[in-house]
């Protein structure tokens, strides 16, 4: 009997190729799947079946060569798998009828002495099993049931798979399972439905596995076998599928539940030859291993491709983030010079402060100097609190105001891309479920005021910055002033030998507003990330008329201290502030940082991992 199966066959080290298969499984198991990429969905179910083949024969046959011979009788609705399993086992220990029943409860048909290896975990390790005596009646979804019967040759074992055609996702699923952890596939269809799409869809994924095969085809009317049986052959060879052997059943009466021996008996030797025929069975079985490990050598690179495009990802929607923080910090920089900010309330509160004459006499040493902390109440003048109070709102509102273009725009270019999408959705629901489950508790306690749902969805966005970055910024403006007056302080101390000295508190405000109205073109040079989200935002100087303010501060500092010495103290308090404003932002970048994170950890050597692992196993074969 021409089987078909002759391959030539190498012998492999079982222990080297086993130590291969469990490092493969480790990568694949490990690999990181936390982004919705496009083909994220394929790509998970294709992780589990490769595990599951894994798990479920390459593992168990590298490891028990000598175990029987699992052949898988598979087909559609109404084929009489049933009735072929009761009939080559002399008895009834399946079920038979047109319609399937709805459980989910397979059938093992074996002899009594290789039911040890199907009972024990060996054997598709996580299926839950139960052993059956007589008839093997259905029992819960997803339970196998093991029936011995003497009538079985030993080393093999039939198993009656759910219908492929189910209208049951759980049963069409179940049966793939069971067929990738088969040995040998017995493909069975009837002369009515032979031509139905779920039939080659099943032997496509018989060709495309590489596995063992026999066909049936059943219920055919004598009248029109050699047609019917010509046509379904063609139709094999037309679609590249190679059975070892190909049956008939014709249409016959059914006695007890059996068909005529004539008619099953050639299937019975069949399955007898291939596992008590040494060189058959080594054939059937290499050629099924062979088949699953080659089509590793396509599954798992693409598996690393698609690591690869997490990573990938990953860093630009990271960089993408980043970018638009060191923009706002070039558009905070940019802000604070060309007196962009010594407009309106604080324009209106240095000229109320110099022509008071209040600025004059503190810079011609009128008044005792004021060592310490700047005062910022009572101890200078109703016009100085009003300047210093206009400068220092000034600073904080473009400090918040850069933060919130840069959260804006970081959502705005992650909702443009699937992953990002999803990724700030699900960090928002969760800041929000934490927002509210927050204040339902202290609300509890009196202690927070009720909030509704668009004050909750507002803290929780992350379209604007955070909720306490306000406060943050007043804290960090507030501290730069303090240095901003031990640096003038300082400078003012060295200047004692010559003389004059001057008040701290108003001599840093003109520092400060000398700062602010310092030529914007001093920016130039600025990084191109940051430059093309300045584009983005509308921010940058934009010049303008500048009148007193900008040049009678500068020339003043210059007077105190001297051009040179008046350049450095601007140079060293814009420094400080930009390097206060940076760590603001670094804060606030850090919002999206953690949702990256959140959404769980990718290794960037995942992928080269993957492709080592398959490469030693294609060494070990």
């Amino acid at each position: 009997m021409s089987d078909g199966w002759s391959r030539s066959r190498v012998r492999v080290d079982a222990r080297l190729l086993e130590a291969t298969l469990l490092n493969l499984r480790k990568r694949i198991a490990a690999i990181p799947l936390v982004f919705d990429v496009p083909g994220a969905d394929e790509v998970s179910a294709e992780r589990a079946k490769l595990l599951s083949q894994i798990d479920d024969y390459l593992l168990p046959r590298v490891r028990q060569s000598a175990a029987p011979i699992l052949v898988a009788l598979v087909g559609s609705t109404g084929a009489g798998k049933s009735t072929l399993i009761n009939s080559i086992v002399g008895t009834q220990v399946s079920l038979t009828g047109v319609r399937r029943p709805t459980t989910n409860s397979p059938v093992l048909a074996c002899h009594p002495d290789d039911i040890g290896w199907f009972a024990e975990n060996m054997f598709l390790p996580t299926l839950p099993r139960v052993r059956q005596e007589g008839l093997a009646r259905p029992g819960r979804d997803g339970l196998l049931v093991l029936a011995a019967c003497e009538g079985m040759t030993k080393g093999v074992a039939l198993l009656d798979t759910p219908d492929i055609d189910s209208v049951v996702r759980a049963h069409y699923d179940f049966a793939y399972q069971f067929l990738d952890a088969s040995d040998l596939w017995l493909f069975m269809t009837s002369a009515s439905r032979y031509a139905d799409a779920p039939v080659w869809e099943i032997l496509q994924h018989a060709r495309e596995r590489g596995a063992a095969l026999g066909t049936v085809l059943s219920r055919v009317p004598p009248s029109h076998r050699a047609e019917l049986a010509d046509h379904f052959n063609a139709m094999l060879d037309a679609n590249g599928i190679t059975p070892g052997e190909r049956f008939v059943i014709p249409e016959t009466g059914i006695v007890d539940g059996m068909l005529p021996r004539d008619v099953f008996q050639p299937i019975r030797d069949w399955l007898t030859d291939t596992a008590q025929r040494a060189d058959r069975r080594v054939a059937v079985l290499s050629q099924t291993m062979a088949g699953v490990l080659d089509t590793f050598k396509t599954r798992v690179p693409r598996l690393a491709a698609h690591v690869d495009a997490q990573v990938v990802l990953r860093a630009r929607l990271r960089r993408e983030a980043e970018a638009a923080y060191v923009g706002a910090l070039h558009e905070f920089d940019s802000g604070t010079r060309g007196a962009q900010l010594l407009r309106g309330e604080v324009l209106a509160r240095w000229e109320d402060y110099a022509d008071s004459g209040d600025l004059g006499a503190a810079l011609r040493g009128k008044r005792p100097v004021r060592r310490g902390r700047r005062a910022r109440r009572g101890t200078s003048s109703t016009r100085v609190s009003a300047l210093d109070a206009a400068l220092r709102t000034a600073l904080q509102a473009l400090v918040v105001s850069v933060a919130d273009r840069a959260a804006e725009h970081v959502t705005r270019v992650w909702r443009a891309d699937a992953a990002g999408f999803a990724l700030l959705a699900a960090a928002e629901a969760s800041r929000a479920r934490g927002e509210q489950a927050k204040q339902e508790f202290e609300t509890a306690f009196g202690t927070y005021p009720s909030a509704g749902a668009a004050q909750r969805a507002a803290a929780s966005s992350l379209d604007r910055s955070a909720s306490d970055l306000t406060a943050r910024v007043t804290r960090a403006v507030s501290a730069w002033q303090d240095q901003l007056m031990r640096l003038v302080q300082s400078e003012n101390l060295l200047k004692r030998s010559g003389g004059a000295t001057y008040e701290t508190e108003p001599l840093s405000l003109v520092t400060l507003v000398a700062m602010l109205g310092e030529d914007a073109s001093a920016t130039a040079g600025a990084g191109a990330n940051a430059n093309a989200y300045a584009k983005d935002t509308g921010g940058g100087a934009d010049g303008g008329e500048d009148g007193g303010i900008v040049t009678i501060p500068a020339d003043l500092l210059a007077s105190a201290f001297g051009p040179v010495e008046s350049r450095q103290l601007v140079d060293r308090a814009r420094a400080d502030l930009v390097d206060r404003v940076r760590l603001l932002l670094d804060e606030e970048l850090l919002r999206f940082v953690e949702v990256l994170d959140g959404a769980g950890p990718v290794d960037p050597v995942a992928a080269v991992r993957l492709y080592q692992a398959e490469y030693s196993l294609e060494s070990a074969r």
